[in-house]
């Protein structure tokens, strides 16, 4: 009974581990590849630490025997190598350098001139907001009077100005909608329906 228990312990805790590795392997098979500018720096550097390694190596090897020669020779013709490599890499980190500049400007450009859409689309929200404020003001004055009244309420006059509240939120309803901002649209439908139905009940 004892090894049952801990062969379903140690089932249950695979299981538990399972999801954890398919959530880094996930994570590891999304993970954005290196942009050319830090792919080039990258080069660039592996070749500049080769190019140490080789000069330190050639600096260091002794001349006392053929076979130190022929060493420091072979080191000597994989430094010129690497130098081709160095001048290479510095060409691409160069142009990486300047395509992402260049790429950043026209960004900066693109910013700059979608800021007029932006602020033209805050001024028709606040104009909006402002007039689904005014209207619900008027609501709420219109419901203090009601209250004030009581008894005496003129039903008919009442009843007027619902509609007349009525028809300014139906008409920012469509205000909105053509503006595309549904949630504004929703909320003045909504008290346009409200206010509908009051005129109505104030009507029979």
């Amino acid at each position: 009974m004892r090894k049952c228990s801990r062969g379903f312990h140690r089932e249950a805790r695979n299981r538990r581990a399972l999801p954890i590795w398919h959530v880094y392997s996930a994570a590891m098979a999304t993970k954005a590849a290196p942009s050319t500018i830090v792919e080039a720096a990258q080069n660039f550097d592996d070749a500049l630490a080769e190019y140490t390694r080789l000069g330190e190596l050639f600096l260091k090897t002794p001349l006392g025997s053929v076979k130190h020669l022929e060493r420091a020779n072979t080191t000597l013709a994989e430094i010129a190598a690497c130098e081709e490599r160095l001048q290479e890499g510095g060409k691409q980190l160069v142009a990486a350098l300047a395509s992402a500049r260049q790429h950043q400007e026209q960004l900066s450009n693109d910013v700059v001139a979608h800021v007029p859409a932006v602020q033209a689309r805050n001024k028709n929200l606040q104009d909006l907001m402002a007039e689904l404020t005014a209207v619900a003001s008027a609501v709420g004055e219109l419901n203090v009077s009601i209250a004030a009244k009581r008894e005496a309420v003129d039903a008919k006059e009442i009843a007027a100005t619902a509609r007349a509240l009525s028809a300014r939120a139906e008409a920012l309803a469509s205000s909105a909608r053509n503006s595309e901002l549904e949630e504004l649209a929703t909320q003045a439908h909504s008290l346009h329906q409200r206010l509908q139905a009051i005129a109505k009940k104030l009507d029979g």
